[in-house]
């Protein structure tokens, strides 16, 4: 891999590690490079708290991550040491950051989630692409939304999403993306167990239940809509029930809120698969695989969701998560375990 710092290619590192996530505003990454106190570009990268920009290429001069050196690791001793180094995204600081005063009220009415994202986004010079297919819904507005004070910036852009099914998400640039995943797309690759190192399953059964119901309270607004609405997990053959109130919502709101926390739920359930090579995958790529030692009989359809790429002396890894393709659309998951 290659490594800019502050738009001058570095090149004495090791041991770089980077996490390519689908449904969050950062990725993060590692590396470590030894320090020369008296290389003027070194100062530069190495200062603590300097924040310096970072972009980091595949070895085809591919555009991998866009981001900002957070945490240096230096120390001094009778023996040359290398120094870790660490960060996010540019989009990161919305993890950490919260609403400033300067952009008071919390409140905002008749605004869409692009009109309500694009303030948020212009306090830390970030850009915001927004997807064609989910156009519209970034676009419709809001009657009245409102933060809370503690609320980081990227807890409360992501709620506001996740109420229109979209996703909160970031691309190699560091701009924050709107979109929703093509879930029919042709899969860029077959996993088995004869081509990949390893692969296994992370499941939280406790999170799971078998049918989710939502129900809402009626008021003189809300004439003749839905006051209940359903959805049903297939997977989930014991009687594992639950409901939850929308306290307020259009006449579909009670239907895509049972989906939306039915898709949730979904997460909880991840195949890891580990190459001891470099996978050309990305979030949100659609993948098969079949294994009956995973209890994947048939070819099943998988999204990826995070991409774990290390490369050192010894070689390259790499690591895939990935969930059901429902995850991101609130459908009703296929039977995979048959």
């Amino acid at each position: 891999m290659k490594i800019k710092v502050n738009g001058t290619e570095f090149i004495f590192f090791n041991d770089i590690k980077i996490s390519l996530q689908l449904d969050t505003v950062a990725s993060t990454f590692s590396f470590t490079a030894r320090f020369n106190p008296l290389n003027l570009a070194h100062k530069s990268l190495f200062k603590p708290l300097s924040y310096p920009e970072v972009e980091i290429f595949n070895n085809d001069g591919k555009l991998l991550l866009t981001g900002t050196i957070l945490n240096q690791g230096q120390k001094s001793d009778k023996d040359p040491n290398l120094v870790s180094l660490s960060g996010y995204s540019k989009g990161g600081v919305l993890e950490d950051c919260t609403i400033p005063l300067s952009a008071y009220p919390l409140e905002s009415l008749k605004r869409s989630l692009k009109e309500i994202t694009e303030k948020l986004l212009q306090i830390f010079d970030l850009k915001l692409e927004v997807e064609s297919n989910v156009l519209n819904e970034a676009n419709a507005v809001y009657n009245k939304t409102i933060a809370e004070p503690t609320d980081s910036i990227a807890s409360y852009i992501s709620k506001l999403a996740a109420q229109r099914n979209i996703v909160l998400s970031h691309n190699p640039k560091g701009n924050i993306v709107l979109f929703r995943p093509d879930v029919s797309a042709a899969p860029k690759l077959f996993i088995t167990k004869e081509n990949a190192n390893n692969m296994g399953w992370s499941v939280n059964g406790q999170a799971f239940h078998s049918s989710i119901e939502v129900i809402r309270q009626p008021s003189d607004d809300n004439e003749g809509v839905s006051l209940a609405d359903s959805a049903s997990n297939p997977l989930i053959s014991a009687n594992r029930p639950t409901v939850s109130v929308l306290s307020s919502g259009t006449e579909t709101e009670t239907k895509l809120a049972a989906e939306n926390k039915m898709a949730s739920e979904l997460s909880n359930l991840i195949l890891v698969v580990s190459f001891e090579m470099f996978i050309n995958v990305v979030p949100g790529d659609i993948v098969e695989v079949q294994n009956d030692e995973v209890y994947l009989y048939n070819r099943t359809r998988f999204m990826v969701s995070s991409v774990n790429i290390s490369e050192n002396e010894k070689g390259n890894a790499t690591d895939i998560s990935m969930v059901l393709p429902e995850t991101f659309t609130g459908q009703t998951p296929k039977l995979i375990f048959e």
